[in-house]
Parts: C-alpha cells; sequence; structure tokens
C-alpha cells in the first residue's frame, strides 16, 4: 500500500529542491516536521499553509530564512548578556556611586535638582508630580498669558490663574530605574529604586515602600558626585531663602520603622513689622537669640561644660502674636521649625526621644499649647493645686507617653544642642515647675492683649500701603467707599483715622487677632471701622464679662 506523499511533492509548480548533499542539512526536513506537525495542531496547520503559499508564488527556501532567524535572535540574545557583563563590570569598577535615602533631607534636595536639569526631563521614562500651592508664587502668574476681556475683575482673574496653577502645574522626576545623563562633561547614571518592607512583628501586618536613589558617574573619583549634591543643596536652599521650612513628626505605630521629621510646609518668611507687638518684646527676644546662635556663644559654652541649648515660653491669652512671632523669629534668623503635637496618640518615649535627637544643630523646636498636652499640676480632691513634682514625673500623658519621657527629651544626656525651644501656652501657673525650671526654659515671655498703640499700629497696618509712606503722598492701593469707587488716603489720613479708632478700643480689652478680625470686615472702608468700633467694643465687653469668650 502506498504511503500518503506530504502535500508539497503533489504540486509539480512548487521550487526545485537541491539534492542533499553528504553532510549537509537535508533541505526537505523542514517540510516534512511541519507537515507532521500540522496533523496535530489546528496552528501548525495554518502555518504550514503560509509556509506553502509563500513557497508557490515567491520561490523562497523558507527554511533559509527561518535559520538565519534564528542566528539572528541567538545573536540578540548572546549580544544583551554580552553588554550586561560588560556593563555590569563598568558600574561595579570604573564607576563612584552615592546612595542617597529617603528619609534624609538631602533627598528631597537631589529631587528638585533633577527636576531643573533639561536632559534628565527629556528622557523618555519620567514622572509626573503635581506642585503644591506652597510651591507657587508670583513668577507662576508671570508665566501664564491672561487674556483680559475688559468685563472680570482683575482680582478675580488672579483667582482664576491661582486656580489653574493649582489644577495643571507640574514637575517631572525620573522614574523607578535607570536615568542616564550628561553634566558638565560627565556621564551619570541615577537609579531610583523601591522596595517593599514588611513589619511581620506587627498585627495586622504593615507594609512599608522604602525608596533611595543611587547616584553613579563614570569618573576616577567620587569627586564630580560630591560636586552634584553641592550644587543641589545649594540649588534648594536659594529657592528657600524666601521661605521658611516647617517639618512634623512622621510618627508610626510599630517599631520597625522608627519616627522621623517629614517636610509638612513651605511658607512664605514672615517680616517682623507683620506682628505688631510693644517693643520690649522684640527689643529684647531678637538680641537674646541672635546672641545664643553666635559662633563665639557655642565655644564659650564648651568652655564651661554647659549644654548649648535655649529654651523659651511664651505664655498670654489666645490670639496674643505668640505663634505668629516664632515665625518671625525663624524667617528673621533663617531656621526651620520642627513642631511636635504631644498629644498625637503614637508617639511614645522612644519616638520623642529619637525625634529630638535626630533635630540639627540649629533649628527652631515648637510645642503649642503645651498646658492642654496632659502637663499640668496635680490638684487634690477639692481642687486644690498642689505642685507634687514626682508624682508628676512618673505620670502618663497618654497611654505610652509619659512626662518623664518629654523631660528626656528636652535635656537629657543624648538631647541636641544648638537647638531654641520655644513652648507656647495660655495658663502658665497650670504647667509643672520640673517642666519650666531654668536650664529648660530660660527666657520667659508675657504675650497680652492689645494696647492703644497696638490697635493705632494694626489699623495702619490693614488700612495703610505695607510700604512706609511719605506724608501726603497717596497710598499705592486704593479704598474703596461706599459707592465701590476707588479712593486714595494719605498717610497723615489714615495716621488720623488710627488714632480715633484706637481710642475707642480700651487696653489690653481685646487680643491683636479680634482686633484685626474686625477690621478684615471692614478691610475696604476703614472710617466705617471707626464708626462701628464702639458698638463692637460694647459687645465684646459683654462676652468678656460673661465667660463666653
Amino acid at each position: 500500500m502506498d504511503s500518503e506523499l506530504p502535500p508539497t511533492s503533489q504540486h509539480d509548480s512548487g521550487p526545485a529542491r537541491a539534492e542533499a548533499q553528504p553532510g549537509s542539512f537535508p533541505a526537505d526536513i523542514f517540510d516534512n516536521l511541519l507537515a507532521t506537525a500540522g496533523r496535530a495542531s489546528p496552528l501548525t496547520q495554518f502555518f504550514l499553509f503560509i509556509y506553502q503559499m509563500l513557497g508557490l508564488r515567491l520561490g523562497l527556501d523558507l527554511s533559509v530564512i527561518m535559520a538565519l532567524l534564528g542566528v539572528f535572535w541567538v545573536t540578540i540574545k548572546i549580544g544583551g548578556q554580552g553588554y550586561t557583563l560588560v556593563n555590569a563590570f563598568i558600574e561595579n569598577h570604573l564607576m563612584h556611586s552615592v546612595t542617597v535615602p529617603q528619609d534624609d533631607e538631602i533627598y528631597d534636595h537631589v529631587k528638585a535638582w533633577l527636576s531643573k536639569q533639561e536632559r534628565v526631563i527629556k528622557t523618555s521614562r519620567l514622572v509626573a508630580q503635581t506642585v503644591k500651592n506652597d510651591d507657587c508664587d508670583d513668577k507662576d502668574l508671570e508665566n501664564l498669558d491672561v487674556t483680559d476681556d475688559g468685563d472680570e475683575d482683575p482680582d478675580q482673574q488672579r483667582l482664576n490663574v491661582l486656580k489653574l496653577i493649582s489644577r495643571v502645574r507640574h514637575q517631572y522626576f525620573p522614574a523607578i530605574g535607570k536615568t542616564r545623563f550628561w553634566h558638565k562633561n560627565r556621564y551619570f547614571v541615577v537609579h531610583r529604586s523601591k522596595s517593599l518592607v514588611m513589619a511581620t512583628s506587627e498585627f495586622p501586618l504593615q507594609v512599608n515602600a522604602d525608596e533611595e536613589i543611587k547616584i553613579s558617574c563614570l569618573w576616577s573619583s567620587r569627586e564630580p558626585i560630591d560636586k552634584l549634591l553641592l550644587e543641589a543643596k545649594e540649588m534648594y536652599y536659594c529657592e528657600m531663602k524666601k521661605r521658611t521650612i516647617i517639618y512634623r513628626p512622621e510618627v508610626v505605630d510599630h517599631t520597625n520603622r522608627p519616627s522621623s521629621w517629614r517636610l509638612a510646609a513651605k511658607r512664605p518668611k514672615r517680616s517682623k513689622e507683620t506682628v505688631i507687638l510693644p517693643g520690649a518684646i522684640t527689643d529684647f527676644l531678637l538680641p537674646d537669640i541672635r546672641e545664643f546662635l553666635m559662633t563665639k556663644t557655642e565655644r564659650w559654652y564648651t568652655a564651661r561644660d554647659i549644654p548649648w541649648r535655649r529654651g523659651y515660653l511664651f505664655f498670654g491669652p489666645p490670639g496674643t502674636g505668640k505663634t505668629s512671632f516664632v515665625a518671625v523669629i525663624a524667617a528673621y534668623f533663617l531656621l526651620d521649625i520642627y513642631t511636635v503635637n504631644l498629644s498625637e496618640p503614637n508617639m511614645t518615649d522612644a519616638n520623642l526621644l529619637r525625634l529630638f535627637r535626630d533635630l540639627p544643630r540649629r533649628c527652631m523646636v515648637l510645642i503649642e499649647d503645651i498646658d492642654v498636652s496632659g502637663i499640668q499640676r496635680d490638684r487634690d480632691s477639692k481642687g486644690v493645686e498642689r505642685n507634687q513634682g514626682t508624682a508628676n514625673r512618673i505620670g502618663m500623658i497618654t497611654k505610652t507617653f509619659s512626662f518623664g519621657g518629654l523631660l528626656n527629651a528636652i535635656d537629657g544626656v543624648a538631647a541636641q544642642e544648638g537647638r531654641i525651644l520655644i513652648m507656647t501656652t495660655n495658663k502658665p501657673e497650670s504647667l509643672d515647675e520640673a517642666l519650666i525650671r531654668p536650664g529648660r526654659v530660660d527666657v520667659k515671655i508675657g504675650f497680652h492683649n492689645a494696647t492703644k498703640q497696638q490697635s493705632a499700629a494694626l489699623f495702619c497696618r490693614m488700612y495703610g500701603d505695607s510700604t512706609p509712606l511719605e506724608p501726603n503722598k497717596p497710598a499705592s492701593k486704593g479704598i474703596k467707599d461706599q459707592n465701590n469707587d476707588k479712593v486714595s488716603l494719605s498717610q497723615e489720613e489714615i495716621k488720623s483715622l488710627s488714632e480715633e479708632f484706637s481710642e475707642k478700643i480700651p487696653d489690653r480689652l481685646c487680643s491683636p487677632a479680634e482686633i484685626q478680625e474686625f477690621m478684615l470686615l471692614r478691610k475696604e472702608d476703614p472710617r466705617k471701622a471707626v464708626d462701628e468700633v464702639e458698638s463692637w467694643v460694647e459687645k465684646m465687653k459683654e462676652q468678656k464679662n460673661s465667660g463666653s469668650n
């Protein structure tokens, strides 16, 4: 019985087959393999049909083409392996590298620097990140083209532009993986990597993402990387010269990941003219802090084995400018603010000690409203205050945080030096003496309700120009009258109204914040503020006498 022949042998018009030579690859073996496999697989039958059609119509020997494709594939694989080996050899033996962890502040400096490099943001793999509102400034407005149709109020146009910025402005950063670029004739490789760390000792399981940036340079030393990091830090601090950096603790509830400081906000620097305080406070406090921060003062403390630390207690009614003046001090001396909330539920003695230990040498630590954080004197059953320091020092402020832990963090053996600690309170009499003793609190500053001089100064600042004016010179910004027509008041007119305004407010009755809030509701009409202040004062007297405010 005749055996069935392959389909290709039944066509006389098919491509000519060369006879197999001794030692050569059989020409029809590929046809036989496809024909055998085609009986079992429909996909192989379809491929066999295409193979036969191309061979019949084009006269191509597809077995040769397949062999060439195989050689090409093998060449690519070998070339890829060779490239990997060569690249690994270069990175391990010819390049220097520095790794920057995410929990270090220089990580933000490097990211900001990378976002400004054109050769980096022109690469094919990037990450887009929306710019936060506190990073926007007037330069963003100058770069946007806003069409003025003449019908819309200019202030409304500005609000619309700011809204647009907050929605569309973004920055680019290198994506996870390797980014290669040239900088100052040096070849750099930035490798962003992210790893997941699981805290197996806690329940429920905590998974944290730790990220780091590895900077490598093809050079004989680490010098180009050092210069790059220095350039990144200089660029970052030049941009932050007009801003105050505020840090808050990132408190975690498991031990595998320690607490650390995290950037909370970047605020425009506040001028000391923006906080209206009695001259006695500013004239004493600013020189005192300046002297403490001087290098010779540090040497003086070190020579006498005295811890180089300074503590202040700001006390007084709410709204008297305690926290605002902290921002003024930070801006005046170019200090960062590290603010701590002692009522944080996950705050422990170990976390607080670690946070104070990780503070930079020159910074400002702010603990606001410390009187409501559980740190107060004990009272007996009749409500009589008693100062039992020993009981307080071992008492718990929260379930995991003790008063003794706070004292140890402030001036313990491991406490950082060179820092300024400022605590604010509304009720200094309720604080334990162990907390505010000399050495922990060196200076106590009282903030009180506004005097007549403060009221007049607040009025001039609210309705006058923010810059000094010459006598009889109109204010640069117009003030609307009751008919919504822009009018200009001279410096003398504003000063005269301010004196009339302050005479109607008794000394130490209202806080500066309350007076400012009253004027904000009448910010476009100073005469209306003067006319209505008497009735407002009467209402404030009633509220304060009744204890509702």
